[in-house]
């Protein structure tokens, strides 16, 4: 049999097959490559590489939770909720903005009510008003005087401004350099209202009243804070106190400067200026005189009272009927009655020579002063036009619905400015026998002292007479309820008057003890000769002084001021 090969056609259908390229392979037999899913482990791991037997890597398992949280409910879900975070924050910051601005609101009503400023001024110039009172605390408590003469002197400058509340104001002497922001010359005012120049005028005093607070105070520029003097390091003060700890560090000197104008920069506002009345300008000067007698200035402070005493009796049609112009005594004439202001320049002006140890040019004057007023005519009109009482209008709807309803009418009425005080120019009339005046008890007190204290041995009784007569004047006062807002004064009097009787039978007392207990012989001829009489002068004292602590501690026991009962027992008399 013959063999015969195959044609090469047929040979080159048998041979062998390459492989496909891989690429080709893989894009045309889908069935067999694997799922990017269950591409999760690396490729060389022998296991099977299926879902439920692998553990999936981080980026798949975020991305695989993210594209199952983020369906197209759950991102309505998260608009929604979104939405209504921002609704409810928008909400409730409103809320709290306008709960501040209500809380503002009812404060400064508060506050308007409490220190009433004039309608004619502006939104700041009243906000600055306030909140310059607000910040003035009790007297036990502590106030930052640099705050308060802060606001004062923005709401000065307010006022002194043409340009806002100052507008018909000018100054006397313009062109003056300005002391810290504030411009020392005084102005004309005449042209405004009363209540306008009532509200200046407190403004300016109370800008006194500050700058006496701070005025041994600097201010450190570097940093605007307000610190003494004896603090400041520098050439002026070589021994510098520490700061207490916790404060801030303390300036230097060349950083420093004064931190408010000066105290009589404000007095001379009102002195000097025009359009106040006789009121205003003896309260300017004696607070001005009592700063330079705080000051060690006696003798300009001197010159001040006399000063205020030439204010009051310019306002009168004849003064010279009235005081003495060389030594303030007054006259007591029927026809001519002196003024309110002329009383209290007076008085003012004998405590200062008293204090001074002047007495006696002190003591005629309270003594005239005195006389002057028992000689005055008696108010017999209505309370509204007394020097002294404060009179409120009795609301006819006394009941209690009448009552509720004028309550909830103020909280929707805003304040009125109050009716101003009177000038003082008036004709003084003194108040009923009746009511007790603690006015007159003053004047009572510091005549008994200098009576006691310029009295020669033995008559020492006449001094002691008027403090005690002092003392049942103002007893009678705190009792009283005809006058209820000056009970605060008769109380300072009592506290005096009780001081005063006991420093003075103390002192009686010791004068008797000092003098010893005479020998046995001599003290035979003692009861003959007037010893009886010494050991019983010595047991009157003794039952005076008991009598002083029993009105002392009846007062205590009433409740009228505690403070009589942790009074110590004093060994001398203090003039003034």
């Amino acid at each position: 049999m013959v063999l015969t090969s195959r044609p090469p056609s047929l040979l080159r259908h048998l041979r062998s097959k390459r492989l496909p390229n891989r690429s080709i392979q893989s894009s045309l037999r889908l069935f067999t490559q694997k799922h990017p899913l269950l591409l999760i482990t690396r490729t060389s791991s022998p296991r099977p590489q299926l879902p439920y037997l692998s553990q999936p890597s981080r980026n798949v398992l975020a991305s695989r939770q993210t594209a199952r949280f983020l369906t197209t409910e759950n991102k309505n879900y998260v608009k929604e909720q979104v939405w209504l975070a921002a609704k409810w924050s928008a909400v409730g910051w409103s809320f709290f903005l306008l709960g501040v601005v209500a809380l503002y609101g009812i404060n400064q009503e508060v506050l308007e009510r409490k220190t009433p400023s004039p309608e004619e001024w502006s939104f700041f110039s009243r906000n600055h008003f306030r909140c310059a009172n607000a910040a003035v605390k009790p007297d036990h408590e502590y106030t930052d005087w640099a705050q308060v003469a802060t606001e004062f002197r923005r709401c000065l400058e307010r006022l002194e401004d043409e340009a806002i509340d100052g507008k018909g104001t000018t100054p006397l002497v313009p062109g003056m350099e300005h002391i810290r922001g504030i411009n020392p010359s005084a102005f004309d005012v005449q042209d405004k209202s009363a209540a306008w120049k009532e509200g200046y005028f407190q403004v300016v005093m109370n800008c006194a009243r500050a700058s006496e607070h701070i005025d041994n105070m600097v201010l450190d520029t570097s940093r605007g804070i307000v610190f003494p003097k004896d603090l400041v390091i520098g050439p002026s003060n070589p021994s510098p106190r520490p700061c207490p700890p916790g404060a801030e560090s303390a300036p230097r000197e060349e950083d420093c400067e004064q931190a408010y104008a000066p105290p009589e920069t404000f007095y001379l506002k009102v002195l000097t200026g025009v359009g106040f009345s006789t009121r205003h300008r003896i309260q300017a000067a004696l607070a001005y005189a009592n700063w330079l007698e705080i000051k060690g200035l006696s003798d300009s402070a001197d010159e001040t009272y006399k000063w205020a005493v030439d204010i009051a009796a310019s306002a009168l049609p004849a003064p010279e009927q009235v005081i003495d112009a060389e030594t303030s005594i007054l006259r007591v004439n029927q026809v001519t009655p002196p003024s309110p202001n002329i009383l209290t320049t007076a008085t003012a002006l004998a405590t200062h020579r008293a204090r001074s140890g002047n007495i006696t040019s002190a003591l005629p004057i309270f003594l005239s002063v005195l006389r002057a007023r028992h000689a005055a005519p008696v108010d017999i009109a209505p309370p509204s036009r007394s020097e002294y009482r404060d009179f409120t209008v009795s609301d006819p709807t006394s009941t209690d619905i009448g009552a509720f309803f004028n309550i909830v009418k103020s909280l929707f009425t805003p304040p009125t400015y109050p009716s101003l005080p009177p000038s003082g120019d008036e004709p003084f009339l003194r108040l009923p026998a009746t009511i007790p005046d603690c006015t007159e008890a003053e004047l009572m007190l510091y005549i008994g002292e200098i009576l006691f204290a310029t009295a020669t041995p033995g008559r020492e009784d006449e001094g002691l007479g008027w403090t005690k007569n002092a003392v049942a004047i103002a007893e009678q006062g705190i009792s009283s309820d005809a006058r209820p807002g000056n009970k605060d004064k008769c109380r300072a009097c009592l506290e005096t008057g009780i001081a005063n009787w006991s420093a003075m039978v103390t002192k009686l007392l010791r004068e008797e003890t000092a003098k010893g207990t005479p020998t046995s012989s001599s003290s035979s001829w003692g009861g003959w000769f007037g010893g009886s009489e010494k050991q019983g002068n010595k047991t009157n004292w003794e039952d005076e002084l008991r009598a002083v602590e029993e009105v002392r501690m009846n007062l205590v026991a009433q409740g009228i001021n505690s403070k009589l009962a942790a009074a110590p027992q004093r060994t001398g008399t203090f003039i003034g």
